[in-house]
């Protein structure tokens, strides 16, 4: 009998994602006094493409992250508990 792949869990990847859009933002911040860092572009653009890598893939499981990204597929979150509605332990 063969195991399912794990599915990653949902923080893990919203981390994931978050990681990669501050590390981009952060560069970007950089380039705002060095615009011709060859090296920190090429940098910005890695983080900027995982970061909408990270994106897509928790998008395509758990819904959209923004409202510019629900203006092409469904309002989801509005399915889904609020978190004050939520049960924690």
């Amino acid at each position: 009998m063969t195991e399912r792949p794990q599915m990653p869990d949902r923080a893990i990847m919203l981390r994931q994602y978050a990681a990669e859009q501050f590390a981009a933002f952060d560069v970007q911040l950089y380039l705002d006094t060095h615009p011709n860092d060859r090296s920190a572009l090429d940098l910005f653009d890695k983080y900027q493409k995982n970061a909408q890598k990270y994106k897509k893939e928790f998008e395509g499981m758990y819904g959209p992250l923004s409202a510019d990204s629900a203006m092409y597929g469904s309002w989801r979150w509005v399915e889904e508990p609020w978190p004050w509605e939520r049960e924690f332990n």
